[in-house]
């Protein structure tokens, strides 16, 4: 039997047994809910008014990100401090690997049938990466908790916004899946750049003292 991602319509439950139309397909498993075209979903509820595509809304917000970002970094305009060229400038290549981590992903990644082990591998590339990035901001003077929390929310614009760009534009995947994905993946960067982040800044206060 197929897995419920692959089928197309709104998923009906009658007796326990799941349907699509009068097709008998997989349940979702541990009574995650799912979107009109059965993705899963981690995190939110199934809300009607976001489980469609708009693609208006999806391109302004994502051109308003865009733009944000350089008018943001062309103005110096600092946040906790730092301008977005002080969180970059150190980490740029970790960066650009975590970038191309994400594309390797989709290019190629998924094309490869080894029960997705090669996906596994590729997201503790851009998982490492992040690691990394907060350990060493955190070795430079004047990185306090906030730039930590704030180099997790520019990774998360970085990873995972690519990636609901990607699925959004490439995959036809809904609001409501994209923004679930988003959600989703960025509490696994703000885990690394948030919490170890501030643990790193931490240790190396105690040291100084």
């Amino acid at each position: 039997m197929k897995t419920i991602s692959y089928y197309s319509g709104k998923i009906q439950i009658k007796n326990r047994e799941c349907f699509v139309g009068n097709q008998k397909v997989e349940c979702p498993q541990g009574g995650k809910a799912v979107t009109v075209s059965g993705d899963k979903l981690d995190l939110l509820p199934q809300i009607i008014g976001l489980d469609k595509r708009n693609d208006l809304f999806f391109t302004s917000i994502f051109v308003l990100v865009i733009l944000g970002f350089l008018l943001s970094t062309i103005f110096k305009i600092k946040f906790f401090g730092k301008t977005i060229s002080e969180y970059i400038k150190p980490i740029w290549y970790f960066i650009l690997i975590a970038i191309l981590t994400v594309l390797w992903q989709y290019l190629f990644g998924l094309k490869i049938d080894d029960n997705l082990m090669s996906i596994r591998i590729s997201q503790w590339v851009w998982e490492l990466m992040v690691l990394i990035s907060v350990y060493k901001l955190s070795k430079i003077s004047g990185f306090s908790y906030g730039n930590m929390f704030f180099l997790g929310v520019l990774y998360c614009i970085f990873i995972h916004g690519l990636k609901i760009s990607i699925r959004y534009f490439f995959y036809a995947k809904t609001l409501l899946y994209v923004v679930d994905r988003f959600l989703y993946g960025s509490l696994l960067v703000m885990v690394f750049a948030g919490i170890l982040g501030s643990v790193f800044v931490y240790l190396g206060k105690r040291k100084s003292i």
